[in-house]
């Protein structure tokens, strides 16, 4: 997976924002310290799974006597009621971390199974499904890593890892659009000579400036599949890669009519900000349960304001 201490503190921070200072109230007065539990999750729609190498970790913060063992390899395709975990351990721990959990895979699976269905659209043609910037903050590497577990493509991480100029710095440098392409351009090799440089366009006008420029690849919007034909065919004489921008959603034909036009990328901000959550559940029974078990009242803890406390001043 992408950088550990970035998982480590995603999921230090699914932990601390449900446990909070007083932890799982609900669950520590009614269930018996010493009650095991064993359950499976199960997928109830077919998808491709993702997030499963975050529930060892996950729970490990909770109970560390909790054990998970992986049925199905991450990035797997699952048919509905497949199983795809089994945990085992104390039921407090257990229940504490199950929503978390849920969610992170429901979250993850839903964008890995949303990007396989476009690449499936694609397959047989030259172009990439590429994700955007529109992503949940603070989950963007985890939402690019289940695109990737999707057959996607990641395409710009963050603003500082490669040029697209847009129509808004066009715009707002006061100077005739081809011009301000080309002043642009030099001062951007000029800053930062070794990294990737795009343009977007929707204009045939600007899309012969960008064409005329040292750009690695021009991102096109708003053009109909015959007009990107003919941008594409241009580019690809001067060696240059064209991208498709779908700012709005796209039906499956269009997805593949753009995808006919010869185009190198259809970038799709709708497979992390629009997707639906991939339905998973956890089935939980006792371990043992030989007789009823006492309740032990959970004893008192002092408050210990942590991250929680200095997000939320008022819980």
């Amino acid at each position: 997976m992408q950088s550990d201490l970035y998982f480590d503190q995603l999921l230090s921070i699914a932990v601390a924002e449900d446990l909070g200072d007083g932890g799982d109230i609900t669950t520590n007065t009614s269930i018996p310290p010493d009650l095991m539990v064993s359950g499976t999750f199960h997928i109830k729609q077919k998808g491709i799974i993702a997030g499963l190498a975050l529930l060892g970790p996950l729970f490990r913060k909770i109970d560390p006597r909790i054990s998970i063992k992986l049925l199905v390899e991450e990035g797997s395709f699952q048919k509905a009621g497949a199983a795809i975990a089994e945990i085992s351990g104390p039921a407090r721990g257990i229940l504490t971390g199950e929503r978390s959990a849920l969610n992170i895979l429901q979250h993850l699976s839903g964008i890995a199974t949303a990007t396989s269905e476009y690449v499936k659209i694609v397959s047989g043609h030259a172009c990439a499904i590429l994700d955007t910037r529109k992503t949940l903050p603070g989950l963007r590497a985890a939402e690019k890593y289940a695109v990737r577990l999707g057959g996607g493509h990641n395409h710009r991480f963050g603003l500082d890892d490669r040029f697209i100029i847009k129509s808004n710095h066009l715009v707002f440098t006061g100077l005739a659009p081809e011009l301000a392409i080309r002043q642009i351009v030099a001062a951007a090799k000029r800053s930062y000579p070794h990294l990737p440089l795009e343009i977007e366009v929707h204009r045939h006008e600007l899309f012969d400036a960008a064409l005329e420029a040292p750009v690695d690849a021009i991102i096109i919007f708003g053009m109909t599949p015959a007009e990107t034909t003919e941008c594409v065919q241009k580019a690809h004489r001067k060696g240059k890669k064209v991208y498709f921008d779908a700012s709005v959603d796209l039906t499956p034909d269009a997805v593949l009519a753009y995808a006919k036009a010869g185009i190198d990328g259809i970038c799709l901000g709708a497979i992390t900000s629009s997707t639906h959550a991939l339905d998973i559940g956890l089935r939980m029974h006792p371990i043992k349960l030989d007789e009823p078990k006492q309740i032990v009242e959970p004893i008192a803890q002092p408050s210990k304001k942590g991250l929680m406390s200095k997000l939320f001043s008022k819980r």
